[in-house]
């Protein structure tokens, strides 16, 4: 991941961020390596706060061809260990975060 720029505010932090273009990425359907790009699209998630503050991240992914003739996914994104998991607005630490705390109140959060 490369950081394009970061903006501090009292309401929020927000970091822009790309990943890096070039570096071959694991299909999840066949596991072979592609760096045949398709397109980028913007991802937004939130992180654990900062300062106080709330912590967004905008990625920008890329979306890859699978080269694997015999692999059903034709096209996949590509995701940052760590940092982004499949279908998720939140990254793993922050998910995580909510479910010891769903956890601890045994589901009395909401009443």
């Amino acid at each position: 991941m490369k950081v394009v720029s970061v903006e501090v505010s009292d309401a929020a932090v927000v970091v822009r961020a790309r990943t890096r273009s070039g570096e071959p990425t694991g299909c999840p359907g066949c596991g072979w390596l592609s760096e045949w790009c398709h397109s980028r699209y913007a991802r937004r998630l939130t992180d654990v706060t900062l300062a106080g503050r709330p912590l967004h991240i905008n990625l920008s992914v890329r979306r890859l061809y699978c080269e694997n003739t015999t692999c059903p996914k034709t096209t996949f994104a590509e995701q940052d260990p760590g940092l982004t998991a499949r279908y998720q607005r939140r990254t793993p630490r922050l998910q995580s975060l909510v479910e010891d705390l769903g956890v601890v109140l045994a589901g009395r959060g909401g009443s």
